[in-house]
């Protein structure tokens, strides 16, 4: 398993106090402690980003002065995306997040939308994608990316749904969402966008950290049907015990 990270991920920007260097800094030195080997993202260009963003998206992305570290973690997500296509299971840990990103809007803390441009560059070799968003906030941004197309299939556990699940949801439940999440389609790669704003004390308060290695393992397990090809990339996650969630995820994915 490996970890794409930047040290430049650790750098301020304007932005909500919660999505701060610490989110990325704190569960890296965990990381760095359990033996994983690190990759150094390159950002992404230009071509790659308009193939997700329009052009005036991308122009309000410079202006407000995100562009440079938005183009790293989407640049992150890419790496981890190619690394599971070569057969190496990865997790980018990208700073800010993307799921709240379309193609020419942004909200949540979110500019580029990291898992939709990685999917896109990959398509040429993976053409049908499986994305599971554990985040606690729907992931409108990717949705809106992809609607439509038939070759990308998206879960978000917990989410609204015509059925309400989310009023009675209890961690078995929520697990059981994941579970299913790869049924029902034929799939060549898994990208995961890793939110853990679902954990019992940040804003979600449902998952407790093991709840978390269990999605891992789950996910890990349904990843065996297109060869283990699987990815992941860091979304929400607020709390100071953030790096003890990635690194229960971890035990699980990898």
């Amino acid at each position: 398993m490996l970890i794409v990270y930047s040290r430049k991920y650790e750098q301020r920007y304007p932005a909500n106090p919660v999505e701060n260097p610490d989110r990325v800094r704190l569960p890296a030195v965990e990381l760095q402690k359990s033996g994983y080997t690190f990759i150094e993202p390159r950002p992404c260009s230009l071509q790659e980003i308009r193939k997700v963003h329009g052009r005036e998206h991308i122009d309000r992305v410079k202006q407000c002065g995100h562009f440079e570290t938005a183009s790293l973690a989407a640049g992150g997500a890419v790496c981890a995306a190619n690394l599971a296509l070569q057969g190496e299971p990865a997790f980018a840990l990208v700073r800010p997040p993307g799921h709240h990103a379309a193609a020419n809007r942004a909200w949540g803390m979110c500019y580029f939308n990291n898992m939709a441009i990685a999917v896109q560059e990959i398509r040429p070799k993976a053409k049908r994608v499986l994305i599971i968003d554990i985040d606690l906030h729907y992931g409108d941004g990717t949705v809106s990316i992809f609607r439509g197309d038939s070759n990308v299939k998206i879960v978000n556990p917990w989410s609204v749904d015509e059925n309400f699940e989310y009023l009675s949801m209890d961690e078995s439940r929520y697990l059981g969402q994941v579970e299913r999440a790869f049924l029902d389609f034929d799939y060549d790669i898994v990208g995961v966008s890793a939110g853990f704003d679902t954990y019992i004390e940040d804003w979600g308060k449902l998952l407790k950290r093991e709840d978390y290695g269990k999605i891992g393992r789950a996910i890990r397990a349904g990843s065996e049907r297109c060869g283990g090809r699987r990815f992941a990339v860091l979304e929400g996650g607020y709390h100071p015990d953030l790096k003890w969630c990635i690194m229960s995820f971890m035990e699980g994915f990898e």
